[in-house]
């Protein structure tokens, strides 16, 4: 049995925004079952965040040559070993696949997914992930040979992390998994260990979607929702069930996780989200126990100061903060969702 476990405190004070009477305010802490992540929900609210602007980012992209730009990704980008790819980089469908300069794994390729240096998020259409994510399919599969654990990362924008504007992904394998997903495998082991080999990610969704309040919406394989103790402001889920990765997925299925994602980068760039980043993490083999899941968060500033959404509860105490509560997030997603 999955437990969603709440818990709640709250904190007093004199407030000088009502002439020094006292406002209590309610914080609840919260733990994932299925990801093992506590994230707290507070109960201000951030200002919107207005339209998105990247026009600094694209002025400042232009003061050098840009290696993924289709006139220089030839000469100015690295290649395969003769010996492991023939033909020293993957291209399908406009997207071109080569080897990190800067490597964090074992295998770890950098994926450019168009030729068009800059696009909003709601202009990255379906058809686009999808040959993106096929193609990092067909990398894994030539690419990864004897390694257990993958992800395809997206870094957008330099809130993000991201060095370059023009949209890429980063691909990475290795024998071990990362730390987000030796929790998550161990999370599911625990599950099936105590439920007779039950499916964590089956009897996740099972039961989000009988709660109904995080639920998006199914498209193909895999269950859309916001998750329960989310990772920023903004978290979005995929998770697929069946002890499937991202190699076992047919074409057809494949489009229709794209298009889900399509669908999230529109009602991002809706709510001023500009940046953003990307994890879709997966076993390369059957059996390795990993739960196939794909998370969009937001990389966002909060007015009117500026303020980055990551602080030292995120990065010195492991807990994350969110002034949107995921129910909240669903029921804004949802008109986006529909058809």
């Amino acid at each position: 049995m999955l437990k969603f476990d709440i818990t709640r405190a709250q904190t007093r004070f004199l407030d000088p925004f009502k002439k020094f009477e006292t406002s209590t305010l309610v914080i609840e802490t919260r733990k994932d079952p299925l990801s093992g992540d506590q994230a707290r929900v507070l109960s201000f609210r951030a200002r919107p965040l207005g339209p998105i602007d990247h026009q600094a980012y694209i002025e400042r992209s232009q003061e050098r040559p840009c290696p993924f730009c289709p006139e220089n990704i030839e000469r100015m980008t690295t290649r395969y070993l003769p010996q492991e790819l023939p033909e020293g980089r993957l291209s399908q469908g406009g997207a071109t696949l080569f080897p990190n300069a800067f490597p964090y794994e074992a295998m770890n390729a950098v994926l450019v997914l168009c030729r068009e240096h800059y696009l909003r998020p709601s202009q990255f259409t379906p058809d686009m992930l999808a040959n993106a994510l096929s193609l990092a399919s067909l990398a894994f599969k030539r690419l990864a040979k004897g390694q257990n654990y993958a992800s395809v990362n997206w870094n957008y924008l330099m809130p993000a992390g991201a060095g370059l504007v023009h949209p890429h992904f980063q691909l990475a394998a290795g024998k071990a998994p990362t730390r987000f997903q030796a929790a998550l495998r161990g999370h599911a082991r625990a599950h099936a260990r105590a439920q007779e080999g039950a499916d964590i990610a089956a009897d996740y969704i099972q039961a989000e979607r009988q709660a109904g309040e995080r639920w998006l919406g199914r498209l193909g394989p895999a269950a859309w929702l916001t998750p329960f103790a989310p990772r920023a402001i903004f978290d979005v889920m995929a998770l697929i069930p069946g002890d499937k990765g991202l190699l076992d997925l047919k074409p057809a299925q494949i489009a229709k996780l794209a298009e889900g994602i399509s669908r999230v980068l529109g009602f991002f760039e809706a709510e001023g989200v500009g940046a953003f980043n990307m994890a879709l993490h997966t076993q390369l083999k059957p059996g390795a126990g990993l739960p196939c899941m794909l998370r969009l968060v937001s990389r966002v500033d909060i007015p009117p100061m500026g303020v980055d959404e990551i602080n030292y509860f995120e990065k010195l105490h492991d807990e994350m903060i969110t002034f949107l509560p995921p129910e909240e997030l669903a029921q804004r997603l949802r008109p986006h969702w529909a058809g």
